[in-house]
């Protein structure tokens, strides 16, 4: 199981505005059958539809948010309020808000104290985004600006611009339901979209990942700690 990690002052009671925690899905050291009895009956349900790989991604990534939560709220994990709207997770009655997002072996866990707040990671592959400019989801001052990058490094632009709009919208709570083109990034790390803030999340190489906030951040505040079975890194 995952210890909690309390006694850090960013997760007790520390003046950080957005608490993050990246997962190694791939641990092998993951006791998933000992995580999903931190789940609610409803949790566990839905994360049996699904293959091998999807029930192990979703019974972590959601016993993991129930851990940081937890810690956040000075209660186990089982006992974290959470309550689902047409499938998004949220605590009744309390200001924080949260976002979650996985990509193949890599999840990510945002909490934010006060705001809106969404999360984004996507496995970066250069081979499948070179003809994002023929799609509908970029705007037309998007592929300007993407024309004018380099050519190395135009594909991690595009997907840094996808994660940007999948965040802004997990933040509103709205998710993707008719294409994005009309959410604009500034096809940059940083910058506004829809009237968010938008920041990079450093993960490690080959996948790209963003924030959006109400408010903008410190840069120095957008680090991820890892999130292992046996504790924090």
């Amino acid at each position: 199981m995952v210890r909690g990690a309390s006694a850090r002052p960013d997760v007790a009671s520390g003046p950080a505005p957005v608490v993050l925690r990246v997962i190694d899905l791939a641990d092998p050291r993951w006791d998933v059958a000992a995580e999903a009895g931190c789940l609610d009956d409803v949790e566990r349900a839905r994360a049996e539809r699904g293959t091998a790989a999807v029930r192990r991604r979703r019974v972590l990534v959601r016993a993991c948010l129930r851990r940081v939560l937890g810690d956040l709220l000075g209660t186990g994990p089982a006992g974290v309020p959470l309550r689902s709207d047409d499938g998004r997770p949220f605590l009744p009655g309390d200001p924080l808000r949260f976002s979650c997002s996985a990509s193949e072996d890599l999840a990510l866990v945002a909490v934010a104290r006060r705001g809106l707040v969404g999360v984004d990671v996507q496995r970066h592959r250069p081979e499948e985004v070179r003809d994002a400019a023929d799609e509908d989801w970029l705007a037309e001052t998007e592929r300007v600006r993407l024309r004018a990058l380099r050519d190395e490094d135009r594909p991690e632009a595009v997907t840094r611009a996808w994660t940007q709009k999948e965040a802004v919208v997990k933040a509103r709570g709205t998710g993707i339901r008719r294409s994005p083109v009309d959410l604009a990034t500034p096809v940059a790390d940083r910058g506004q979209v829809g009237g968010l803030h938008v920041s990079p999340v450093p993960v490690r190489p080959g996948y790209v990942a963003s924030l959006a906030t109400s408010v903008p951040l410190d840069p120095d505040v957008i680090s991820p700690v890892a999130l292992t079975p046996g504790g924090r890194r």
